[in-house]
């Protein structure tokens, strides 16, 4: 039994120092406050996840202001290391001029298959190249034209009036952050399979969903920084993991009713059914009738990668322009923005010209018309971008610009709320909320900053295919809202950020008080 001990504590230090050796980096330092062996994992357990003083992007964000704005090593449990990058031109080069160096990695796909399994978002190579090439038809400026401007206004309008039937009519606080949620939930599910849903009405089944997506996206992220979560998950010794199976079975049932509506029983895709359809679905399954690896998946592996498809983008399509929208209100309603309201209720009845402000907006009624609330929508998300941070994989040993040299086997990774307020680059009212940074002097908005400087929709090979969409949603969104109503802080009420996938408020949300614009 000795000898037997004594060997597995042999094989666990060669693990160990295996580990630490494959992710030496040098030159660069360890966070400030790492521990020997525990790394970085007791502090921010306590401090994220029991105390819940700050989120793990704050966490990062502090690094880095200690670090003065430079990279350094997250250490891990057991001597893992993540490099954290900063450098506008380092990330440009693991995102373009050497993507291929880099993947997911086996641990990033290990703690979100359960969730996205083989979506867009969970995957590389030509899984991931394949669903692209397919969902661009999507995306185009016809699309955005015809089709979805029409879905935007029409939801948006129905999200003006209950927030004007609530806080003017039966002046009612509100909670925006959820009703944003259910806004942009219901425009994604009518633009990917055309698909009519009212959370925004509070459909239970809808609602529900939602509720077990926001559970399990939270689980996710504990994964992320607990070493131990597979046994805990093996073994359901949380309460977070014994709800996670729960939680992803709701996710299922919702969206296999819709996988059905376009497979049959023997798993063949139904021809009538996706002939024409210019859905997100329809165009995915008209590009796999021609992929016989796809077809020749049998029922249930078209089902499944349908399924995946299509969760990733409704989780996409709804929360990142939902955190957005509730981003925008948060800073709008500072005493010192008011004057960014007034500046979008005047957009807004220009934008609306002679239709009634209840007329639902269109494509060509803001093109050309709408810096104010672009540049509203843009500030917010660089100050609260969507998806906080991220990380890739060292596929192959990479010299980076800055000279950082990191090997093979060791994770990148980079948080995009960082780099968004680093004085170094945004100047030192970074943490500031300017609008007037992204309006030129001519009125018109300004490409001076690319999406290596700004990276809030990622960047590279793996730019967010939605982001056209997503800046046209958020500026029908507003303008339709203000329009019609300005916002007001609620004394003694304080928003509370939480670590999560996407950026996200608690359950109490923003609660705020809204009046006529004109009163």
């Amino acid at each position: 039994m000795l000898l037997l001990i004594g060997a597995l504590v042999l094989v666990l230090a060669a693990l160990f120092l295996k580990r630490i050796s494959a992710g030496s980096v040098k030159g660069v330092p360890s966070r400030v406050g790492s521990e020997p062996f525990f790394g970085v994992t007791r502090k921010i357990l306590k401090r994220v996840v029991v105390d819940g003083e700050l989120t793990a992007h704050d966490f990062h964000l502090e690094g880095f202001e200690q670090n003065g704005w430079k990279p350094y090593a997250v250490c891990g449990l057991g001597g893992k290391k993540i490099v954290m990058l900063i450098d506008v031109d380092d990330f440009k080069c693991m995102m373009k001029d050497k993507f291929y160096n880099f993947s997911k990695g086996y641990e990033f796909s290990t703690v979100f298959k359960s969730l996205l399994g083989g979506g867009i978002f969970a995957v590389d190579g030509a899984d991931w190249k394949k669903q692209r090439i397919a969902a661009a038809h999507m995306f185009n400026r016809r699309q955005l034209r015809d089709r979805m401007s029409t879905v935007f206004g029409v939801h948006a309008q129905q999200l003006c009036g209950l927030m004007v039937e609530q806080a003017v009519g039966l002046q009612e606080p509100l909670e925006v952050q959820r009703l944003f949620y259910h806004f942009t939930f219901d425009c994604i599910n009518s633009i990917a399979f055309n698909r009519h849903v009212d959370s925004l009405s509070g459909n239970p089944e809808d609602c529900q969903f939602q509720d077990a997506f926001d559970a399990c996206a939270m689980n996710i992220v504990r994964r992320v920084i607990t070493p131990w979560w597979q046994v805990s998950s093996l073994f359901q010794l949380t309460k977070h993991e014994r709800q996670m199976e729960k939680n992803i079975g709701t996710l299922n049932e919702y969206v296999y009713r819709v996988v059905d509506e376009y497979i049959d029983d023997g798993g063949r895709i139904r021809e009538q059914t996706v002939t024409n359809d210019q859905t997100l679905t329809g165009l995915f399954l008209q590009h796999a009738q021609d992929d016989p690896e796809l077809v020749g998946k049998g029922k249930v592996g078209l089902k499944t990668f349908v399924r995946d498809m299509i969760l990733n983008f409704v989780i996409a399509g709804r929360d990142t322009t939902g955190a957005a929208l509730t981003s925008c209100v948060e800073f709008l309603v500072e005493p010192e923005n008011a004057h960014w309201q007034a500046a979008l209720h005047k957009e807004a009845l220009a934008c609306f010209g002679d239709n009634a402000v209840s007329e639902a907006l269109t494509f060509d009624d803001i093109e050309g018309k709408s810096p104010v609330s672009e540049a509203v929508f843009m500030e917010a998300l660089r100050l609260h971008p969507s998806v906080p941070g991220n990380k890739k994989m060292c596929d192959v040993d990479t010299t980076f610009p800055s000279g950082l040299a990191v090997p093979k086997g060791v994770f990148v990774g980079w948080i995009t709320y960082a780099m968004n307020r680093n004085t170094r680059v945004w100047g030192p009212d970074a943490a500031a909320f300017q609008p007037q940074r992204w309006i030129k002097a001519d009125g018109a908005i300004t490409t001076e900053f690319d999406d290596y400087m700004y990276p809030t929709f990622n960047a590279g090979p793996r730019l967010c295919l939605g982001k056209n969409m997503a800046i046209l949603e958020g500026k029908i969104a507003l303008l339709t809202i203000f329009a019609r109503l300005r916002f007001e802080k609620i004394p003694g009420f304080t928003s509370k950020k939480v670590t999560s996938i996407t950026w996200q408020l608690d359950s109490k949300g923003l609660q705020v008080k809204a009046y006529p614009a004109e009163a």
